[in-house]
């Protein structure tokens, strides 16, 4: 009975609401686990619930927070599948409300291995503690936990992934599920190079444990299905496209202006707290109400999100900013009626964000102003929702993934200019639902083109095709093209 009381206990990384000092104490407080005769009568109720479902494991080697796709699988299997879901994955990002309210759902944290030592150690030290470290607590959490039907798990990361789930497994008569995001691999050299040892390594790990481990596969593209089965010789792979949640849909209906959103709070606490910000600039004159364009050509908001990784070169959106900042100028006093300042809000963390704003800080900008932010689950549809253009620079290292960024902007019915690469087309139509750009010029060009007073016409019918897009939403597309893969299982 104690397993099972345990199995359904919520639980909560302190990690991302204490200092670090508070979360250690917090973590050295023993705790007991909860009795029976310790719950209420509910849940009791959800215990003896827990006992009858059929269970899902679900095992992100990531920051759960900040994968929206495994977060709506966790939702999708609890509510429309109907199952008790474990997720297994690291801590950090607190996950969405509507998770965290999700009774089926249960947390469970592997050790994150940010031992300090670590790092006055060689390298090759280092890498190999942390992955045996975390093959040994991910092999113990899934070998003791309560026995699951299916696991679904998420590619890339591979290692330790594949191995550990798939011998555990065997050894439990489990149903492997892969999600097939991206590949490792071809993340891994663009750091290494795609010629190293290394890396083709990786790449023969990747397909054969993948193969040799997965019962089922579900992908993000048909181009990445159809390169399963053609390269790798993994076949049946059910394409599962992403697809917005309902509360960007929501935003949608709800937006007001961009002036309201981002006078309120905490936008505007975001903002001002923004590594970027300058006193007087574009957004600033907005915001308080002294900008020469209050009512007519206002200042365009562009918003995009990244996790400022080498995969989206942002230096090209820079070069954009600056090149259509040059024209507005050239123009003089005839470009304020013709092209309006903008402003661009970038969301999300990630090991570049530094670098570029430092590059931010050194231009010299008149008519383009930036801000970098972080907003929180609730807030980030508003901000899509509320914003007259959204920018993806996504390339994709295996040019065969799309990014979810672009399926929220749509599902907050707000038109895309995306970098151009070999599948966006299964997602953008261009002058459909968005436009495709190839560099600084071309962007800068949009720019100009759609964001110009006389030009709202195509940019609103743009905005119509993105909410045409939206309207179907994860959970529509999850029972069409998913709940399947789990249902014949059942």
């Amino acid at each position: 009975m104690r397993k099972i009381i345990n199995n359904i206990k919520p639980l909560a990384s302190a990690a991302p609401h204490f200092s670090p000092r508070a979360t250690a104490r917090l973590r050295r407080v023993p705790t007991r686990p909860a009795r029976a005769r310790d719950l209420d009568a509910p849940a009791r109720a959800r215990a003896r619930a827990a006992m009858t479902k059929r269970r899902t494991a679900l095992v992100v080697l990531g920051d759960f927070g900040r994968s929206p796709r495994m977060q709506y699988h966790a939702l999708s299997l609890a509510r429309d599948a109907d199952r008790a879901v474990d997720v297994v994955c690291y801590s950090g990002t607190p996950p969405i409300d509507a998770l965290s309210r999700e009774d089926a759902v249960t947390m469970r944290y592997v050790v994150g291995c940010r031992w300090r030592w670590l790092t006055r150690v060689p390298l090759a030290l280092a890498l190999g503690t942390r992955v045996a470290a975390q093959c040994a607590h991910l092999f113990w959490i899934l070998m003791t936990m309560q026995r699951c039907e299916e696991m679904l798990i998420q590619n890339p990361p591979c290692v330790p992934t594949f191995l550990v789930c798939g011998i555990v497994c065997r050894a439990r008569r489990t149903r492997l599920v892969v999600d097939w995001h991206n590949f490792a691999y071809t993340l891994f050299g663009m750091k290494r190079g795609d010629a190293s040892a290394t890396t083709r390594m990786l790449k023969w790990y990747e397909r054969t444990q993948g193969k040799m481990w997965g019962d089922a596969h579900v992908c993000v593209t048909k181009a990445m299905g159809n390169f399963l089965e053609k390269e790798w010789k993994i076949e049946g792979a059910r394409v599962v496209e992403d697809r917005a949640a309902e509360r960007f849909r929501e935003a949608a209906r709800e937006a007001t202006t961009p002036l309201e959103f981002w006078r309120s709070e905490p936008a505007r606490s975001a903002l001002e707290a923004s590594p970027v910000a300058r006193s007087e600039d574009a957004l600033d004159r907005f915001l308080r109400g002294t900008h020469e364009n209050m009512t007519k050509n206002k200042p365009r908001f562009i918003v995009s999100s990244t996790s400022w990784t080498p995969d989206e070169d942002f230096g090209v959106l820079l070069d954009a900013a600056v090149a259509y900042d040059a024209r507005k100028r050239a123009k003089g006093d005839h470009a304020s009626k013709s092209y309006p300042d903008i402003v661009i809000i970038i969301t999300g963390q990630g090991p570049q964000k530094t670098m570029y704003e430092k590059k931010i800080n050194e231009l010299a900008l008149e008519h383009v102003a930036f801000r970098t932010v972080w907003l929180d689950a609730a807030d980030y549809p508003r901000a899509l929702a509320n914003a007259h253009l959204g920018v993806s620079l996504h390339t994709s290292s295996s040019g065969l993934d799309l990014p979810m960024k672009i399926v929220d902007m749509f599902g907050a019915s707000l038109p895309v200019a995306a970098m151009r690469y070999a599948v966006i087309g299964e997602l953008v139509q261009e002058g459909v639902n968005g436009v495709l750009f190839a560099d600084a010029t071309e962007l800068a060009a949009m720019f100009a083109k759609l964001l110009r007073g006389d030009e709202r016409l195509t940019l609103r019918a743009l905005k119509h095709g993105a909410a045409k897009w939206g309207e179907q939403t994860w959970d529509d597309h999850w029972k069409r093209c998913a709940l399947p893969v789990f249902a014949d299982a059942a």
